[in-house]
């Protein structure tokens, strides 16, 4: 008995290092959640607003509630490379929950319009800063094994937050909902309280105990060669002294544009193929297509049931998931759904209303595991020196997209009617997914330090010997 308890212990302990990354990305998926919510808040607050009588609605600031967010976010991814990349990941997070937690008690607290803008305007900012601190936090510390899967899981989150906020915000009264969203970010802060910083950027500042010390913490004693690998280039980097001017000399490189230009298409693609904004006028969007035929709000559930599905399909699979042809794919699957879609409200044919779900469904599923394959390269084709800031600056380009999408949709489908905005969403889709199928490459299953050495690599670098290098003897 006493043996089988000491093997059961010594198991244990052997593999409380994944547990940390469980726990790693749990904290930064209950973030994502907490966007999902912020993102999705809109389709049911808006109605609560007008039917409210203690508050003094405005018809035309409803653009503005719902599209101040995605410009927030634009603004915080922008804060967010240069925090990431001074303060550390993981206190980056710290930094950020706190003010969104705050951000939900103000539109809590709101009785008029301005209240309520400057409280979606500070969860937007947080939401914007956290979404891609946390994602660089988590592609640092994970095994290259589980990277793709735990990359997958804050999108996967970003969709069940949009059904939360849909269920709550439909059940509950608008304020209650508000203290309510509160509990996702309050977990996270909890948790992370029980984790190391990132070691690559312990590593990247020098802080070479302190790094290895959290290498072991979150990967055990069984990855010394990558340790070895990242110990060599942090060591090359210090000999090197990379100044300010090296750094502007990486981001104003042909690699790095080239990495910012392939992001750029691809949140092109996830940004206006709809999918994001449909989260913000689901209920609108749908009974506009569907009329009467159809209960709108029961279809909101059951789409973004369908999302969350698809998400979780993608996180299952992401090992043996090729990322560039499921990119592809999905943009080629989404365009013809579209079309589909586009056909049937052009034609309106009788009795074949299920045609037209069907594709809606369709549409729903492909697009978001779009969504969820493009935010995952984010983290990865940028070199550490500049994750954080060109993480930040992606994510920025991505919710300035949403902005521009959020705040035109509705003024196209009430003008030109929706098949001109489905038909936009393919067009978009279709191009995007044509153009990144000969630029996007692919990074499942490879190591950070790998992608790093193969995109940004001089011409004639030979690649050094790392067998010799000795590791500190550093306990956890």
């Amino acid at each position: 008995m006493t043996n089988t308890l000491q093997v059961a212990a010594q198991k244990i302990t052997g593999s409380v290092h994944i547990y940390r990354q469980i726990l790693a990305v749990i904290a930064a998926s209950l973030q994502s959640l907490a966007g999902g919510i912020t993102f999705g808040f809109t389709t049911v607050l808006l109605p609560q607003l007008q039917a409210d009588p203690s508050y003094p609605y405005d018809k035309s600031l409803d653009s503005w509630i719902a599209s101040i967010s995605p410009l927030a976010m634009m603004m915080g991814s922008l804060l967010s490379g240069p925090m990431s990349d001074g303060i550390g990941r993981r206190l980056g997070q710290f930094v950020l929950i706190v003010p969104f937690t705050l951000g939900c008690i103000i539109m809590g607290l709101a009785t008029n319009n301005t209240v309520m803008l400057f409280g979606r305007f500070i969860t937007g900012l947080c939401t914007g800063a956290v979404r891609a601190n946390s994602i660089v936090y988590i592609a640092e510390l994970m095994d290259p094994k589980y990277r793709p899967m735990a990359l997958f899981c804050p999108s996967a989150s970003i969709h069940i937050g949009v059904l939360i906020s849909h269920t709550v915000g439909k059940y509950c009264y608008w304020k209650t909902s508000c203290f309510i969203f509160t509990v996702p970010t309050i977990i996270a802060f909890i948790i992370l309280l029980f984790l190391k910083e990132s070691p690559l950027w312990l590593l990247s500042k020098g802080k070479i105990d302190e790094g290895i010390e959290s290498f072991r913490h979150f990967r055990g004693n069984g990855d010394e060669k990558e340790l070895a690998t990242v110990l060599e280039k942090a060591k090359e980097r210090a000999d090197e002294n990379t100044t300010f001017k090296d750094i502007l000399n990486i981001i104003f490189g042909k690699p790095f544009m080239k990495s910012l230009a392939t992001i750029f298409l691809l949140f092109v693609g996830v940004q206006w193929c709809g999918i994001n904004t449909l989260s913000f006028y689901a209920e609108v969007i749908f009974q506009k297509t569907f009329g009467s035929d159809i209960d709108a709000f029961t279809l909101v559930l059951i789409t973004d049931s369908i999302r969350i599905s698809a998400s979780l399909v993608v996180c299952i699979f992401a090992k043996v998931l090729p990322r560039k042809i499921a990119f592809v794919t999905c943009c080629l699957s989404t365009t013809l759904v579209l079309i589909g879609l586009i056909t049937y409200l052009y034609l309106k044919p009788v009795g074949l209303i299920w045609v037209a779900v069907t594709c809606m469904i369709i549409y729903i599923a492909m697009a978001s595991v779009l969504t969820c394959v493009s935010w995952s390269f984010v983290a990865e084709i940028y070199p550490s020196q500049v994750r954080g800031f060109g993480s930040g600056l992606s994510s920025s380009i991505s919710f300035v997209l949403l902005f521009i999408s959020v705040k035109v949709t509705p003024e196209i489908m009430h003008k030109f009617g929706e098949e001109v905005m489905y038909a936009t969403f393919a067009v978009v889709t279709l191009v995007t997914g044509i153009s990144l199928s000969f630029v996007i490459p692919e990074t499942n299953g490879r190591s950070l330090q790998d992608i790093e050495d193969d995109m940004y690599k001089k011409a004639g670098d030979v690649k050094k010997d790392i067998g010799m290098v000795t590791l500190p003897n550093v306990s956890v």
